[in-house]
């Protein structure tokens, strides 16, 4: 929405009885920008009226998609719409623009949200805000903002709600993280309200840092339902992907929707804590599609790891919020909050049975460029040394190849230290973050830090089979699987360069190692590594279309 006219915006006739050429010279007036004639034909052919107030529609709906910013109203403000005169433009967003408004009448302070588009939003955009206003309007809780009153006025959706004087969390933490005990006073507060939602059977689905408003004592209140799901179920489908990368639960960010519950609004909580904590969410990509890959595939960074303030205990508490498995959240937000408290009162929370295999597999996902390696490293030192207890005369010859494979390891975990922001470090640091799955979480892909990685490989591969007098067998099919795990990096100029060197080292292998060389089956295998090249850079340019459409 682009302003609010003084007299509400009519919708355009579905057959009007306006010349075409008439159309047509005002819209050219409009793309010339000539407002002479532009009020010249208004006057002359009222008609044009509704005409003007869809194209406004259209005109701020389309601002608002594109981030374009905000855009001056056409007129000046207080100006009054119905029983309310608008005083102030609080904030606006794809879905709407919320005003500061007073009620003539009662003299009552109230915000004011206004649909995008006006008569010009679509059908899906419509349905969403009133059920928004439906939802929110069955709430009363002193921690979520509650709606009086809805409406529509001449096509014009709004609706009134509880005016909070202050800014939203995400807002405040943009200066940096809250007090240890203040930030978790604050999320208590947050999952009782969440809780209540739950138990009057509606899940909030968009839970973050700016929906949370705080009014001058930095007391939160929660808002913006214009995701949530009452009792009576929604016409989502399955596969689509709902709220917020950043701060969607796996289970959204995948769209499975049926699997979407309390739990994941608790997930929700324990991105607000974390940021809360933090200074800093758990994951931010360059992109939407880089964020949601390591929503599903990354374990963040505990968040002592950021505030070194932050306590043990506490670090297991939020992390536990951000499990992948709705099943080791903690089930329902007052459980969260139950927690919480007392950490707070008595520093101790409630014991948490958590396997091993459970801690390993965070661990891997939490440094996947070395814990995947690792994981090949250390199998196939396992297998060399079962062959040395077996045959103790080889131990000599693979001697070279253990201590290869163990400075092989190291290297793969000097990287990934070098990629990891440092201790303490905030927002700073994470421009460090060395991730394999999602190229623009941190340093990109091609950088020399994920060449230095993957490069790595391709040398120690080349330098262990020389020992072994693998030219020829089939360890070297190891080079064509280097090529696939580049491209976990989404970046093509990569997985190029790693060609390059895989072939680069095959040749060298081939011409400096003993023994005769079989041309023709080199040869042979260095096209299937190419094609294997070209099949992994396809899937990637494929993957990659959706990042070239939301920047």
């Amino acid at each position: 929405m682009r302003d609010l006219p003084h007299s509400p915006p009519q919708a355009p006739p579905e057959e009007p009885d306006l010349p075409a050429e008439i159309l047509d010279g005002y819209l050219s007036a409009l793309q010339k920008g000539d407002q002479a004639a532009e009020a010249e034909l208004l006057a002359a052919h009222p008609a044009l009226g509704p005409w003007t107030a869809c194209l406004r529609g259209l005109d701020g709906l389309a601002a608002a998609i594109a981030g374009e910013g905000e855009a001056e109203p056409a007129a000046a403000l207080p100006r009054v719409f119905g029983p309310y005169e608008l005083l102030a433009e609080l904030g606006r967003g794809g879905m709407g623009v919320v005003y500061r408004a007073r009620h003539v009448s009662l003299g009552r302070d109230v915000a004011v949200k206004f649909l995008a588009g006006g008569v010009c939003a679509s059908g899906e955009q419509r349905r969403r805000f009133l059920a928004e206003a439906r939802l929110a309007a069955r709430i009363r809780h002193p921690r979520i903002v509650s709606i009086h009153d809805a409406g529509d006025r001449d096509g014009q959706l709004w609706c009134a709600m509880d005016l909070v004087d202050g800014d939203d969390l995400a807002a405040l933490l943009r200066d940096g993280p809250l007090p240890v005990a203040e930030a978790v006073h604050l999320v208590v507060e947050v999952a009782r309200a969440v809780h209540h939602l739950h138990t009057s059977g509606i899940l909030h689905r968009d839970v973050k840092s700016s929906n949370i408003l705080l009014d001058a004592s930095r007391t939160p209140y929660l808002t913006d339902f214009g995701l949530a799901r009452g009792d009576d179920g929604d016409a989502t489908m399955t596969g689509t992907v709902l709220g917020t990368p950043a701060s969607m639960s796996p289970e959204q960010a995948a769209g499975r929707v049926r699997e979407i519950d309390a739990r994941s609004d608790v997930y929700g909580l324990g991105t607000v804590l974390y940021e809360a904590l933090c200074g800093t969410p758990p994951f931010g990509g360059t992109s939407a599609i880089d964020t949601l890959l390591d929503v599903l595939e990354r374990e963040p960074l505990p968040p002592s790891h950021y505030n070194p303030a932050v306590p043990p205990l506490l670090d297991r508490v939020c992390l536990r919020c951000l499990e992948k498995a709705p099943s080791r959240r903690p089930a329902t937000a007052a459980a969260l909050a139950d927690d919480l408290e007392s950490w707070l009162a008595e520093g101790r929370i409630v014991p948490w049975n958590d396997s091993l295999a459970n801690r390993i597999g965070r661990l891997i996902r939490r440094y996947p460029a070395a814990g995947f390696r690792l994981l090949g490293i250390a199998g196939t030192m396992a297998i060399v040394l079962l062959r040395c207890l077996a045959n103790p005369e080889t131990v000599g010859f693979y001697l070279p190849v253990l201590f290869g494979l163990a400075l092989w390891g190291a290297l793969t975990v000097l990287w990934e230290a070098l990629g990891t922001p440092r201790r303490g470090a905030g927002m700073a640091g994470r421009r460090l973050r060395l991730s394999p799955v999602a190229a623009g979480t941190g340093v990109a892909a091609g950088s020399w830090l994920a060449a230095a990685l993957v490069l790595t490989d391709v040398i120690f591969v080349t330098g262990l089979l020389a020992l072994v007098d693998g030219k020829s067998g089939p360890l070297v099919a190891v080079y064509p699987l280097l090529v696939t795990a580049a491209g976990l990096w989404l970046d093509r100029r990569l997985v190029r360069v790693v060609t390059c060197a895989c072939l680069a080292a095959h040749l060298t292998l081939q011409i400096a190692a003993p023994g005769p060389v079989v041309w023709h089956v080199a040869l042979i295998f260095d096209v299937l590594m190419l094609c294997t090249a070209a099949i992994t850079d396809f899937q990637i340019g494929r993957i990659r279309l959706p990042r070239a459409a939301t920047r």
